[in-house]
């Protein structure tokens, strides 16, 4: 789990756990062993629910920190994690993809020592088509970087289940990139 968990719906991020560290993270301040991630949610309730597991919500009630979109584009060129998005039962990449994938292509040729990891999300008691697609939608992202300059022998992969996060859709539809060790495939 890290340090700092952001959600987001619509283009927009709460600070949903990590509040101790609010100030730095405005503040770009943070220290580089402080770990951040951005979990996609499909509806504020999803929101909500991250914010509970993370940290609760105060007596008081009301919305966690809304943090301002500059900061999260910081964050997302700093941080060592990207989701690729598809629209659902599609493995097109779409422009927003493929600027995710070209940015992390960038990182990796300037840190040729770290691995690049991709995550599928699947419940792994989901229909074996849901299963197909995020493999299929992770080997697209996987030829695009090798595309844009990766080693493929650099490129692992591993799965996580879609209950390790809270408000994700039944059907995930993303392909996340780490550019750090990952846990050993559940699949």
């Amino acid at each position: 789990m890290a340090d700092v968990t952001l959600a987001e719906l619509n283009g927009r991020c709460w600070l949903v756990g990590g509040e101790v560290f609010l100030d730095d993270l405005l503040a770009n301040t943070l220290a580089k062993e402080v770990t951040i991630e951005i979990l996609p949610c499909e509806t504020k309730a999803g929101v909500h629910a991250l914010w509970l597991q993370h940290g609760g919500e105060p007596s008081g009630g009301g919305d966690p920190w809304m943090i301002h979109p500059a900061i999260v584009a910081r964050i997302r060129r700093s941080n060592a994690a990207h989701s690729v998005f598809f629209a659902e039962w599609s493995a097109k990449l779409d422009q927003d993809a493929i600027t995710v994938i070209a940015s992390v292509a960038a990182w990796a040729r300037e840190n040729e020592d770290t691995p690049v990891i991709l995550i599928e999300f699947l419940d792994p008691d989901g229909p074996k088509a849901v299963a197909d697609l995020s493999r299929l939608r992770a080997q697209i992202v996987e030829d695009q970087l090798v595309a844009g300059g990766v080693a493929r022998a650099r490129i692992g992969r591993a799965t996580h289940g879609l209950g390790d996060v809270a408000g994700m859709p039944q059907e995930s539809q993303r392909i996340e990139i780490s550019m750090q060790v990952a846990e050993p495939s559940a699949a």
